[in-house]
């Protein structure tokens, strides 16, 4: 969906952001972006000029209006160069294998912005590494937004031509109701039927909580990045040979890595929270930048921790089902709930953030996880320029991983809050999934005959 406006409503996920805003060190999306191929300062500087050109999202400031925020476009030349000198820096002497440069990364990422003087985007790039660290306001665009900023700069590094993207539509409804949207009520009506039995169904779920220290407010968050040594010719057919996707492998495996740290006395639920993009299911004109992803709950259960298949079993059908909601737009009630929040306003909104936090009403998963797959298609543009690996980093109230690969190899970013978590044990975690990854195939039941992978994706 376009619109010719110069201004921009912010949608739920949006909202929200600006309220975490004011309450966090910084919400960004942080990308890690390793050249293969050498390039100049001026190189790098004038390709991303070009995309912000092409993305007119990267070009807003956040305007008051008399009861709520919206994204001013900016149009003037001057006004932009002008915030672009500001967005772009040149960083020297931090190697990608040095504490300095892990230092950095994580001030990086828990740097603020300035949303009503400045640009949602900021750049920095370290001509000695070939590295870009690029940090994108979460208010700005999701996942596959970025994804698609990437894209855009590999394309325009290799001479490629791109196309400039309209100003899209914020509204995620065309992903959420059915259509004719005159049957909204009955649609939230069996929405909220779904949900209120499901919660039902979970409510003597005992969650795990990895949290090593409980805190009331938001602080700073800290990243662990790791390559695995399981490569993507390890475990496809390890997945395959248990009968699933390697997306169930990975979620199967996360679980128990949760349920062998954690005893019984921790609980017996570990809660996965999953991201998939709602431009899926828009009937025409999905737009390409900002945000429109939504997100399910997975749970795996200590009691299958004797059967992998089992436990496989249980989150294949979970995620099915959440699938299918998605699909058949089943998902409208929590999405209104969360919508309906955005009218209170932003300070009040804020407010009630900071109290749930103190009190512990915020419903924290065990772990958010965040498939990003394979960006080899980076790499298609041309010889030029090409990517060495892409590392990808959220800040979120618990623990949040996200896994990509290019060319086979799987590299995981794990981000967490600093006051919680201790970084040792945050990074033996880490190596205990990618311990977890090459033995889970040997643990498959002989009793199990099915071998044909289900295949679901998640955003």
């Amino acid at each position: 969906m376009q619109t010719d406006s110069k201004y921009l409503k912010l949608n739920k996920s949006e909202f929200l952001y600006l309220v975490v805003e004011d309450l966090a060190p910084s919400v960004s999306q942080m990308i890690t972006l390793r050249l293969a191929t050498v390039h100049s300062e001026e190189e790098i500087r004038s390709a991303f000029r070009h995309i912000m050109d092409l993305y007119p999202k990267l070009r807003t400031i956040v305007e008051p209006t008399l009861f709520s925020q919206r994204l001013k476009v900016i149009s003037d030349e001057i006004h932009i160069n002008a915030l672009f000198d500001d967005a772009f820096k040149i960083k020297r002497d931090l190697p990608f294998d040095s504490q300095a440069f892990k230092d950095y990364q994580n001030e990086f990422l828990n740097e603020s912005f300035t949303l009503q003087q400045a640009l949602p985007i900021k750049i920095r790039f370290l001509p000695e590494e070939n590295i870009l660290l690029i940090s994108v306001h979460h208010m700005t665009c999701d996942g596959v937004g970025w994804i698609n900023m990437v894209s855009s700069l590999m394309a325009h590094l290799n001479g490629k031509e791109t196309v400039a993207q309209s100003l899209e539509d914020p509204s995620m409804v065309p992903g959420v109701f059915q259509k004719p949207y005159i049957t909204a009520p009955i649609q939230v009506f069996k929405s909220w039927k779904l949900l209120s039995a499901e919660n039902k169904k979970t409510a003597q779920d005992k969650i795990i909580s990895p949290a090593e220290t409980k805190t009331d407010f938001i602080g700073s968050v800290s990243m662990k990045h790791r390559y695995l040594q399981n490569e993507l010719a390890d475990l496809k057919p390890k997945a395959k040979s248990m009968g699933y996707s390697l997306n169930i492998y990975f979620l199967t495996a996360l679980a128990r890595s949760f349920f062998d740290r954690y005893g019984e006395e921790h609980g017996d639920t570990v809660s996965i929270r999953l991201s998939y993009d709602l431009r899926t299911y828009f009937e025409k004109d999905a737009p390409v930048f900002g945000n429109y992803v939504t997100t399910s709950i997975l749970r795996a259960y200590r009691k299958d921790m004797e059967s992998p298949q089992r436990m496989m079993e249980n989150l294949q059908s979970q995620l099915t089902t959440a699938i299918d909601r998605l699909k058949h737009k089943k998902l409208s009630y929590p999405w209104l709930l969360d919508k309906a929040f955005t009218l209170v306003g932003k300070k009040l909104y804020s407010l009630g953030i900071l109290a749930g936090k103190r009190k512990g009403t915020i419903p924290v998963p065990t772990i958010h996880f965040s498939t990003v797959g394979s960006l080899d298609f980076l790499n298609k543009a041309g010889e030029a320029a090409k990517v060495k690996d892409v590392i990808a980093t959220v800040p979120t109230f618990g623990m949040f991983m996200t896994l990509c690969n290019i060319d086979g190899v799987f590299n995981v970013n794990l981000s967490y809050p600093s006051a919680e978590f201790s970084d040792d044990k945050m990074e033996s975690f880490i190596g205990e999934f990618d311990q977890e990854l090459g033995s889970l195939a040997s643990l498959k039941s002989e009793t199990v005959t099915e071998t044909t992978e289900r295949e679901a994706t998640t955003a």
